[in-house]
């Protein structure tokens, strides 16, 4: 028990001096504080006293009227960031609005005054970052347009290329139609007088005739369709009507029927042929005068000539 009295002795002073030294800080701190709150309040008297704070009231108005007016001149088509930007202005409208009825009702204090301004500031940083993202989408959307007007001008060169393409093309399948279309030459007519043995002769003589012989080449042509073709021929009379017999018939040409008087169909095989097509009349006397001859084959007048009936 005595070993332990010394101990206990150096704890309690030991408490003793640590409460003196807290009372002490703690009364310290008070006083400071004390000092800090009538410094501040004589700070704010000189301040309204001389003015200052009117001084400071119409400048943090002139500022956020400017940054109001900054806010409004940020366009962008963005429709999330003119939400944000919205947002911001109503904030800066309100703390105007505020700081102007302050004139009505009462005048802000000092700290009150340096709080707004730092949250006009901060609006103010805000409205820096919307510049700065309204210029970058301002930059993006000027690299878009210009890619985009590339691609245009690849596109209509391209949509050139394929319409000139088509025009080549349909020209070629309009040159390959003509050219596959067969042509005659060398085509004749005349009247044939039939004997009673089976032999014929030309005549020239309406009461000897019996048939109209019309004799032509159809010319060589390797890119028409081989096979059955039928060349068709139309005998019209001085009167202009066309002769027909229980062999003629109608065929379609060029959007219009039309009546023909004798047909005949070859194989043909893209080589020059040489053919005659033989017309029996159907009336007892053909009339005197001249006579036209025309042929047809897929629907197309491929040779016209004439003769004549005494």
């Amino acid at each position: 028990m005595k070993n332990k009295t010394p101990l206990l002795i150096t704890g309690l002073v030991i408490l003793t001096l640590l409460s003196v030294f807290l009372g002490y800080e703690l009364n310290t701190k008070n006083n400071q504080n004390q000092i800090l709150e009538s410094e501040i309040m004589e700070l704010e008297s000189l301040m309204k006293g001389n003015g200052l704070n009117d001084m400071m009231e119409d400048d943090i108005s002139s500022s956020l009227s400017n940054l109001l007016e900054d806010y409004s001149a940020v366009n962008t088509n963005n429709q999330e960031l003119n939400d944000s930007i919205e947002l911001q202005k109503q904030k800066v409208t309100l703390l105007l609005s505020e700081l102007q009825d302050s004139e009505k009702r009462r005048k802000y204090s000092s700290r009150e005054l340096y709080k707004m301004k730092k949250e006009a500031q901060t609006l103010r940083n805000v409205m820096k970052n919307y510049v700065h993202k309204v210029d970058s989408l301002n930059t993006l959307n000027k690299e878009l347009q210009a890619t985009i007007k590339v691609k245009d001008n690849t596109i209509t060169k391209v949509s050139g290329e394929r319409d000139n393409l088509k025009t080549q093309t349909e020209n070629l399948s309009k040159t390959i139609e003509k050219g596959s279309k067969l042509r005659i030459v060398n085509l004749t007519a005349e009247a044939i007088r039939v004997r009673n043995s089976g032999s014929f002769s030309e005549t020239t003589r309406s009461k000897r005739t019996d048939q109209i012989k019309s004799c032509f080449t159809i010319v060589e042509n390797t890119i028409s369709e081989a096979g059955s073709k039928t060349f068709y021929m139309r005998v019209i009379s001085p009167e202009g009507n066309v002769l027909v017999n229980t062999k003629s018939s109608i065929i379609d040409v060029a959007e219009s029927s039309i009546e023909i008087s004798i047909s005949r169909t070859i194989d043909y095989q893209n080589n020059a042929v040489d053919l005659c097509i033989f017309y029996e009349k159907a009336i007892e006397t053909l009339p005197e005068g001249d006579y036209k001859i025309e042929i047809y084959t897929e629907g197309t007048l491929v040779g016209t000539t004439t003769f004549a009936l005494r």
